[in-house]
């Protein structure tokens, strides 16, 4: 686990075991708030030791940005905190939670001590917090995935994204025109930071060219995905005859793991588009 300060009593923890998924810290004087958990238990109780050292009121919530596993798998070690997510969140997890998870624990041994814990408070929209002297909004942001919501820290403008933010967008379980249209309002936020679900921190500078280009992206997918149907190319064929950087993007990021992305991406389109025609 790497651990980054962002700004005073803000803090950003990255795992270095599963594709740099991230969670996130803010320190009060009357407790702490975390952002989403680390995928493994080793990693997520690093974060907690570290967090419990820096406030004499411990961890008072955990919220989940939305249920992917890799985001929720740590929810069962902060026993003395509340889980905070979207009434959707806790229902997915509720319908699919244990099932998921006797499959990992199937794959990856290191899971085998994980016990799904569920969110115990939840909101329909937005939710407010007042945590000593910090305000924090939850909103939704939606398109990864239809649980989605944003962490968004008043006076500091940092916004943790969840998987809305990625070094590639992904919409494998989510919607395209939905994810651009959370990418904009993002980008109206006039953030100073943004800590995405995976990989490094936003900084100002970096922020508009980011979501423009994630943007483009989601654009480019559809286009060209839709120009190899109307020749009736092949699923695998469409797959493979498409480029990452033919869309405008690197195919280093995350250790390499975007490429596995692009095509579930290539997949989701060629999904939504052939169900149309049908």
């Amino acid at each position: 686990m790497r651990k980054e300060r962002v700004t005073e009593n803000v803090y950003v923890f990255t795992s270095e075991a599963y594709a740099q998924v991230t969670a996130g810290a803010i320190v009060t004087n009357e407790g702490t708030l975390v952002v989403d958990t680390l995928p493994f238990p080793r990693e997520t109780r690093e974060m907690i030791d570290f967090l419990r050292g820096e406030s004499k009121r411990g961890i008072r919530y955990v919220i989940n940005t939305h249920h992917h596993a890799d985001h929720v798998y740590g929810n069962y070690l902060f026993e003395e905190a509340d889980i905070v997510a979207s009434e959707r969140c806790r229902e997915v997890m509720r319908k699919s939670g244990e099932k998921n998870l006797a499959e990992a624990k199937a794959q990856t041994p290191e899971l085998a001590e994980v016990q799904l814990r569920l969110p115990n408070v939840t909101f329909p929209d937005k939710m407010m917090f007042h945590l000593g002297e910090r305000i924090v909004r939850l909103l939704p942001l939606n398109g990864h995935t239809a649980d989605g919501i944003g962490v968004y820290l008043e006076g500091d403008k940092i916004l943790f994204a969840g998987d809305a933010v990625m070094p590639l967008p992904y919409i494998f379980w989510g919607d395209r025109v939905t994810l651009q249209e959370t990418l904009k309002m993002i980008k109206e936020m006039n953030l100073e930071n943004i800590v995405q679900g995976h990989g490094e921190v936003l900084l100002k500078g970096e922020i508009d060219e980011t979501l423009d280009a994630g943007v483009a992206y989601l654009d480019a997918i559809y286009e060209k995905v839709k120009v190899k149907l109307q020749s009736r190319t092949s699923k695998e064929r469409l797959v493979n005859d498409i480029s990452l950087e033919s869309c405008g993007f690197s195919s280093i990021a995350l250790d390499g793991l975007v490429k596995q992305l692009h095509r579930s991406n290539l997949l989701r389109v060629y999904q939504t588009l052939t169900a149309k025609a049908r």
